[in-house]
């Protein structure tokens, strides 16, 4: 006996019930202010690590443990969004986030600044898979990835302007140690504002995970191309987080505050315009092709960087890498919440999200672990900047080795699988 599935679009269904073009528009002003927050938080933090002169093996566990809690702990708070809602997840993880970033200023010490990362972290891997989940539960799979899509926009067009602000905002110190207090507090009261945003925000209708259940990997178990597509991004961002120790230390070294701030203004602006020229044409675009030209390209970065530590020592080659990652990137993560989602049941964003983001978190914490302990060894016996163009190297053909990789993922295919979930979990909760 076969079944006609019959496919209602949610944002049509909830604007006859009212609230949803509200919760878009403030979703856009959160999208905006918090990918403001997030990444211009995330550049800084290991610049400033950089900075207080933190060893290899400091800024690796700073973001080791930062990618870990990251995304490992976002199971546990995608599937509390699940059954609680998304606003008062988003909240709190959004309070935590700022409240904690704008302590770092105090911290001197390398070793300290891990703790503060810890919480800061905390505070995203509350926050991010109830915002990836609510646009799923806004869109359906024919308009999803044009949603995400323009929300990518949004908060690339923040970003960028919000490095520009805080760039120059930084410029009024005397000093590096103030430029940098500045920069920080400047993106702690971005959180704030994004906080209070947040309380206006009403959860969309959605029918609510009411189930209690522990841990589990089922979607990876009953959903495999779900797992391959688990596997390969595994392995490519085991590759992108080696770097992810010693970048921060050239980047210190061949650029000012002010320079990286151009240097991220311009990744920021070329997320933008490659999501303005293919908006339209996103959502007929396979998720595929997305991740793959998404993450083939990044392996310029590590070169890029080489090349600036043997031959070209300017801080405008990095223009280059960060145009192409730029561009790289948000063609990337259009792709990577759109296939998620899409793999997803409807009761279940939040929870594929999470064990998703386990995986991801897993491998960033171990490639970053190994390679602060790597680097941190080589640099003490050898010369430090011989052996920074070297690993460089290295990284950079592993990144271009791993975007290969996405040759072997499969379209989403969520109706062959969805009767299935359901039929499972009534079984385990029968």
């Amino acid at each position: 006996m076969s079944e006609t599935i019959v496919e209602i679009d949610p944002i049509e269904e909830s604007n006859e019930i009212g609230g949803t073009k509200g919760t878009k528009f403030l979703l856009y002003i959160i999208a905006g202010l918090s990918s403001a927050a997030v990444f211009i938080a995330r550049t800084f933090i290991g610049l400033y690590a950089a900075f207080i002169q933190s060893s290899a093996l400091a800024i690796s566990f700073i973001v080791s443990l930062r990618n870990l809690i990251q995304q490992v702990f976002q199971f546990t708070f995608g599937r509390i969004s699940d059954r609680v809602g998304r606003k008062i997840v988003m909240l709190i993880g959004i309070i935590v986030a700022g409240v904690s970033l704008a302590l770092f200023p105090l911290i001197k010490s390398g070793w300290v600044l891990v703790g503060g990362v810890v919480a800061f972290s905390i505070g995203f891997s509350i926050y991010y898979p109830s915002f990836t989940a609510i646009q799923g539960d806004i869109t359906n799979r024919k308009n999803r990835a044009g949603l995400i899509s323009l929300i990518t926009i949004i908060g690339a067009v923040a970003t960028l302007i919000g490095l520009i602000v805080v760039g120059f905002a930084g410029e009024i110190g005397t000093n590096e140690a103030m430029k940098y207090t500045i920069i920080l507090e400047s993106t702690a009261g971005i959180f704030l504002l994004a906080a209070i945003v947040s309380i206006f925000l009403h959860d969309p209708p959605r029918e609510k995970l009411k189930e209690k259940t522990p841990f589990s990997f089922k979607p990876l178990r009953v959903n495999p191309n779900f797992r391959r597509f688990v596997i390969v991004n595994s392995i490519m961002a085991f590759t992108m987080a080696l770097g992810w120790p010693i970048f921060p230390i050239v980047r210190e070294e061949y650029a000012t505050t002010l320079q990286n701030t151009w240097i991220w203004a311009i990744f920021a602006g070329c997320q933008i315009i490659v999501l303005l020229a293919t908006y339209k044409l996103i959502n007929r675009v396979g998720r595929k092709p997305l991740l793959l030209l998404g993450r083939i390209i990044m392996f310029i970065v590590p070169l890029v960087l080489a090349i600036s530590i043997r031959w070209v020592p300017d801080w405008r080659i990095y223009i280059i890498s960060g145009s192409l990652s730029g561009a790289s990137n948000a063609l990337y993560m259009v792709g990577q919440n759109s296939f998620i989602l899409d793999s997803a049941t409807e009761k279940e964003k939040g929870t594929y999200t999470g064990v998703y983001n386990f995986f991801i978190g897993i491998s960033t914490f171990l490639a970053s672990l190994i390679m602060g302990f790597i680097a941190d060894y080589l640099i003490a016996n050898f010369d430090q900047w011989t052996i920074l163009f070297i690993l460089n190297l290295v990284i950079a053909g592993a990144r271009f080795l791993g975007g290969f990789s996405f040759f072997f993922i499969k379209e989403p295919i969520q109706s062959q699988i969805e009767n299935k979930l359901d039929a499972e979990f009534s079984t385990q909760t029968s």
